[in-house]
């Protein structure tokens, strides 16, 4: 009996993509009915699945080996932010959100994905802009919309004109096939309800996509992003690119063997400048205090525990993968089950933020020396991977 007719437990390492169905338009989501996935594991596995039901040798799924390999070969993970309008001035004063301070926030968020009219603008009609005219005539068009939304109820002194959001790829992908997988993305999930514009950037070191749509929609519902929609749109990038030749997947960070979470992009500019944000002092303060009173060794809590053992999961999953492959007379499978066993033995550091921080403390009252004793856990030692390199775009200003 095959390895795999007992659940393997994927879901422990890949976030489990159930159906998405429309749900209530009260709620404010934007999700349509998902696409099968018959045509994105032929595109993906190069129609190589077999037996019934997609079963291939070994009785794996074709988009579940699919996804191991992209996984265990590190494709380029795509990466979907949504970018926060600033709550503050350049002379630090907090802005009030109403009609007039969201006119100037859209004007110079168009002109700035605009470049100031020198990058053509794509709206959701398929109309292409040129110059400052153009782009100033789409900001009066969305502000005339805005003022009847307010005028029907569908909006309030404090509901924002847009919403903005920004797709990227690491550099070496084309950066057309960038922009036609967001195109088509867009076109799926917001056309017909919501207008929407995007430029794209290829003046950084990641070609990215800002799309910005407009938060009420047609029918007077607005754009809600919850964070289960984020992780939906990534999905849907990554297939996208997929379809189009680009190897691109959208797994979590435990599922590559990343504890630290990629920091926000205002931290981010703030140490490209090469100073310490605030957190971070925050940060480093509570950590020594934490070393302080547990005799230089940084306390166990339960996130820790909670941490590990989803680690523990996700390695044992993979390892009874590569068992089961290796007994595959497919040499296709025996390469994935070495491969995967490579991966899972590069997969020997949980070290968290808080303990990487640790050790630096630790480094420093010792004088710089090696072999850090007191702010590294005994299961933690040990150097791991760095995580895939992400897009970093420019940010909106």
């Amino acid at each position: 009996m095959s390895d795999f007719e007992r659940p393997l437990g994927f879901q422990d390492c890949w976030r489990a993509k159930p159906a998405r169905t429309v749900r209530s338009s009260a709620a404010g989501y934007f999700g349509v009915p998902r696409p099968s996935p018959k045509a994105d594991s032929a595109t993906s596995t190069g129609g190589q699945g077999k037996g019934r039901a997609g079963r291939s040798a070994g009785g794996m799924s074709a988009s579940d080996k699919a996804t191991l390999a992209r996984v265990v070969r590190r494709a380029p993970e795509v990466m979907v932010r949504v970018t926060r309008p600033s709550k503050t001035d350049k002379s630090g004063n907090t802005i009030k959100v109403n009609r007039a301070s969201e006119g100037v926030r859209l004007t110079g968020h168009i002109e700035y994905i605009g470049r100031n009219g020198k990058l053509e603008l794509e709206t959701s009609e398929g109309q292409v802009m040129e110059g400052k005219q153009q782009a100033s005539a789409l900001t009066g068009d969305w502000l005339a919309k805005h003022d009847d939304d307010l005028a029907n109820g569908f909006a309030t002194q404090r509901t924002r004109i847009s919403t903005s959001m920004v797709f990227s790829m690491p550099a070496h992908v084309n950066a057309e096939a960038v922009k036609d997988s967001v195109r088509s993305l867009a076109e799926d999930e917001f056309g017909g309800r919501h207008d929407y514009v995007m430029a794209l950037h290829t003046d950084t070191k990641h070609p990215h996509v800002h799309l910005t749509v407009r938060t009420v929609g047609e029918d007077g519902i607005k754009l809600n992003l919850r964070k289960a929609d984020l992780q939906y749109l990534r999905d849907q990038f990554a297939s996208k690119l997929r379809q189009r030749g680009i190897d691109a997947e959208a797994t979590p960070r435990h599922a590559r063997g990343v504890p630290q979470k990629s920091p926000q992009m205002a931290m981010y500019k703030i140490r490209q400048r090469g100073q310490v944000p605030a957190t971070d002092r925050a940060k480093r303060e509570e950590v020594e205090r934490d070393m302080a009173a547990h005799g230089g060794r940084l306390p166990d809590y339960p996130w820790d525990h909670a941490m590990m053992n989803r680690r523990n999961r996700v390695m044992g999953t993979y390892i009874r993968a590569a068992t089961a492959l290796a007994r595959s007379e497919d040499a296709e499978d025996q390469a994935l089950a070495r491969d995967t066993e490579r991966f899972v033995a590069s997969l020997t550091s949980s070290r968290t933020e808080r303990v990487q921080m640790a050790s630096e403390a630790s480094q420093g009252r010792s004088g710089g020396r090696s072999g850090v004793q007191g702010g590294e856990r005994a299961s933690e030692r040990g150097r791991g991977p760095r995580e895939d390199e992400k897009g970093r775009p420019d940010r909106e200003r």
